[in-house]
């Protein structure tokens, strides 16, 4: 990983008063902690005022940039002690066994916040690894006397935080499932992918048969134009290059487009929205409108976003991705107060809308929200 990045995943102006916030809670408890933890040890005055001063600190300028590795691992040391203090509230007022003496030593010392710490990050890097299938059943009365499978992979950012092994491996688990189609929907790549890494994971995808072919539609970060990224440097290969790259890989691209499968199902392949504030693309209503509704309509969106107008439209099913099912805690209950889809599986009208949490994740190497993934979607 690269040293910056410990830093700085991207840095957005509007979330600053929240990091803000965060480094000054963090940062008053821990000038209390630090000062209860140095109660008895054999230091000066000036040095224990130092420390005191200096970890506060230190905290919250590791919180000003909440989309950082650094504030993630602030953020958790925080949780970590608050939790050890809980169970010393508890042992102190409820228990009090004297097989759990060493509780209040562990405590005052910080072992048992950094035993809880370190449970949280071998479960996070635990969670990045392990990638698991998962399987959804839907009936239509729109397909007569046939059935078919639909895998759908996303959020891969390939090369960049998950072990490459791991997700050739999976590459050849689906392989095994023999689908019928297969859609990549988007962020297989993204800014921090070099160009040999993009062209390795578009040959390995282009590999999977598929009966009736492999789409791609894009997301929000392998389309970033080539002269941004969250680095402060330039991506190494043009869009020009990538959308070569997947077509000579035998995957077909729909970016606002459709097409009909064995004229039963009709996917609807849309270009991604950007953030959900700033949608710029063909309306929903004229590409769904120009579709035949009396088929099994299937939306390809990389963003869980237009649903309800895609139900209202006729849509029978929308796939998504991008969210990787909030990949940190707590950022999915953030995203579930502001009213984003998140992971699973939801009901909108007579559409069914299902959200991935993506193959492997973005930016930090560890996953304690939702899980890594890939799709299989049965349409009986």
């Amino acid at each position: 990983m690269n040293p910056i990045h410990f830093f700085t995943l991207g840095y957005y102006q509007e979330y600053l008063f929240i990091g803000i916030i965060f480094g000054i809670i963090i940062g008053i408890y821990a000038y209390f902690r630090v000062k209860y933890a140095l109660n008895k040890v054999d230091l000066s005055k000036n040095k224990k005022l130092s420390i005191n001063i200096i970890i506060p600190i230190i905290a919250l300028l590791c919180c000003l940039n909440i989309w950082s590795t650094a504030a993630i691992l602030t953020l958790y040391l925080f949780l970590s002690s608050v939790t050890a203090d809980v169970i010393r509230i508890i042992w102190k007022y409820l228990l009090k066994d004297k097989y759990l003496n060493f509780i209040p030593k562990c405590h005052k010392k910080g072992i048992l916040a950094l035993i809880i710490f370190a449970v949280i990050i071998i479960s996070g890097v635990y969670g990045m690894n392990h990638i698991e299938l998962t399987e959804y059943n839907l009936t239509t009365d729109k397909i007569d006397n046939e059935s078919y499978s639909i895998v759908w992979v996303s959020d891969v950012h390939y090369g960049t935080v998950q072990n490459p092994q791991l997700v050739k491996e999976s590459i050849s688990k689906i392989n095994d499932l023999k689908p019928d189609i297969v859609v990549l929907g988007g962020d297989i790549v993204d800014e921090r992918t070099s160009k040999e890494d993009m062209t390795e994971i578009f040959k390995e995808l282009g590999q999977i048969n598929s009966t009736y072919g492999t789409y791609y539609v894009f997301g929000n970060h392998d389309t970033q134009p080539s002269s941004t990224d969250y680095e402060n440097g330039n991506r190494t290969f043009s869009d020009e290059e990538l959308n070569k790259t997947i077509r000579d890989n035998g995957i077909t691209i729909l970016c606002d487009e459709k097409t009909k499968i064995n004229d039963d199902i009709v996917l609807v392949g849309r270009s991604d929205g950007s953030w959900e504030d700033r949608i710029d693309r063909i309306d929903t209503c004229k590409i769904l409108n120009e579709s035949d509704l009396s088929k099994y309509v299937v939306v390809l969106d990389h963003q869980p976003v237009e649903y309800e107008e895609n139900s209202r439209q006729g849509a029978d099913l929308q796939i998504s991705g991008h969210t990787h099912g909030g990949q940190l805690f707590p950022y999915a209950i953030f995203e579930k107060l502001m009213g984003h889809l998140i992971y699973g599986e939801y009901h909108f009208g007579n559409m069914e809308q299902i959200v991935s949490s993506g193959l492997t994740g973005w930016g930090w190497p560890m996953r304690n929200e939702a899980k890594c993934e890939y799709v299989l979607i049965n349409i009986n």
